[in-house]
């Protein structure tokens, strides 16, 4: 077996898109057209295995700027990743994987990958980690109520329209501004994910109805959502109407009520779905019967450290202070081994160090710690890394704080 690993060449396009419609079940028979199946993955952006000249493994990687604990920080947002069934079984993810990882690290490019998977397993094993939950809320609308002395929502809503985009978008980044895991939305993850036009999500329930929250004439919040009738067992079952809520976003408090408030006077609706939110969402505390939420979790964002040295500094820290640590780090040697890292003024510098590490760990439970998904005592009450006996586990875990829980609401 001779085995190539290399981008695409334009020549071959037709071939690379038809891999991802046969592995995620989407296959036509036709060339994908451009948009459709991870098209715009452009060939250096890419990255193949080639089994005897034949195209076997795709994998492509977008250029993404996301919020770690409020900063901007580059990360290369992978995807398109398949093997066609019978080339599977071979390490031909393994071999891009570290093509890929090796070339990012030399030429300085984006110091940290995250995915979305349909799969957690087979990323854990080449150092990526879990860095978000996702929460589901399915809720009949007559059950949204809210607790007592909740402050009332003061605002009014109206229908906006995607030509309001730089209105929305400009919420939007407000809300995401100091958060952790929120992608800088380029206009094809609009159209996508938020307004519904992309085959994602059009199919299901078209497109998105847009309504924009105002208190006092300036526009707080607002929300994007979709909503379809399904057929019922009988005439008389009730209201078959669920809406889909695609994004949203609030700017004050009573922003976020006035979406609850809003759903609920959806009368013809049976389920209300909020389809992704973060742990730290509002909702389970403000509704007078949470269990009706009936929240399902769910990993979400997958993230891995490439470069160390230049990945930690990127993001504020919660406290200033000295640690020190020892890595783990199979893939990506170059991270592995002893570091000291000195916070001041929220702000890192991290070197190679020959002082005794307080903690030792693998670099998916580092990773999780940069993210905020896991704070280091939980992350050595679990296993995921050990302490010596005299860490300064307090110290560790005031400086990894978050802000908000780690959370990305986009798909890429």
């Amino acid at each position: 077996m001779a085995l190539e690993i290399r981008p695409y060449r334009e020549e071959e396009a037709e071939a690379f898109f038809r891999v991802p419609s046969i592995v995620f079940g989407n296959y036509t028979g036709r060339p994908p057209s451009p948009g459709e199946g991870g098209a715009t993955i452009i060939p250096e952006w890419s990255m193949c295995a080639f089994e005897d000249g034949q195209l076997a493994t795709t994998y492509g990687a977008f250029p993404l700027v996301m919020r770690l604990n409020g900063a901007k920080a580059p990360v290369a947002g992978v995807t398109i990743v398949g093997t066609l069934p019978w080339f599977r079984r071979r390490g031909h993810l393994r071999k891009i994987m570290e093509t890929d990882l090796k070339r990012r690290y030399e030429q300085r490019m984006e110091p940290i990958a995250g995915l979305l998977a349909s799969i957690a397993s087979i990323y854990q094993r080449y150092g990526y980690a879990v860095c978000s939950t996702s929460v589901r809320y399915e809720i009949d609308p007559r059950w949204i109520n809210f607790v007592p002395g909740l402050p009332a929502a003061e605002g009014s809503w109206r229908e906006g329209t995607k030509d309001e985009l730089p209105l929305l978008d400009r919420i939007y980044r407000e809300f995401a501004k100091n958060r952790n895991g929120y992608l800088h939305r380029a206009p094809a993850i609009w159209d996508g994910g938020v307004f519904g036009l992309g085959p994602e999500f059009g199919p299901a329930f078209g497109p998105s109805l847009i309504a924009v929250y105002e208190e006092g004439g300036e526009a707080k919040g607002y929300v994007a959502y979709a909503a379809r009738h399904f057929e019922q067992a009988s005439d008389n079952a009730g209201p078959g109407q669920r809406v889909f809520v695609r994004d949203y976003a609030w700017l004050t408090r009573g922003a976020y009520r006035a979406i609850w408030e809003l759903f609920k006077t959806f009368d013809l609706g049976n389920r209300v779905w909020m389809q992704a939110a973060p742990t730290d969402d509002p909702a389970p505390h403000i509704i007078l019967d949470p269990r009706e939420l009936h929240a399902t979790h769910r990993d979400h964002l997958l993230c891995r450290i490439i470069d160390l040295e230049r990945a930690l500094p990127l993001r504020p820290y919660g406290a200033d202070g000295r640690i020190t640590f020892d890595l783990r780090d199979e893939m990506c040697p170059w991270n592995a081994g002893r570091w000291s890292m000195e916070v001041e003024s929220g702000a890192a510098t991290v070197k190679r160090s020959k002082e005794s590490p307080e903690l030792a760990l693998d670099v998916s439970s580092l990773t999780q710690l940069l993210y905020g998904q896991l704070s280091p005592s939980h992350a050595v009450r679990y296993g995921r890394a050990d302490a010596a006996p005299n860490a300064p586990l307090p110290l560790w875990d005031a400086i990894w704080r978050t802000e908000y829980a780690p959370f990305c609401p986009d798909s890429f």
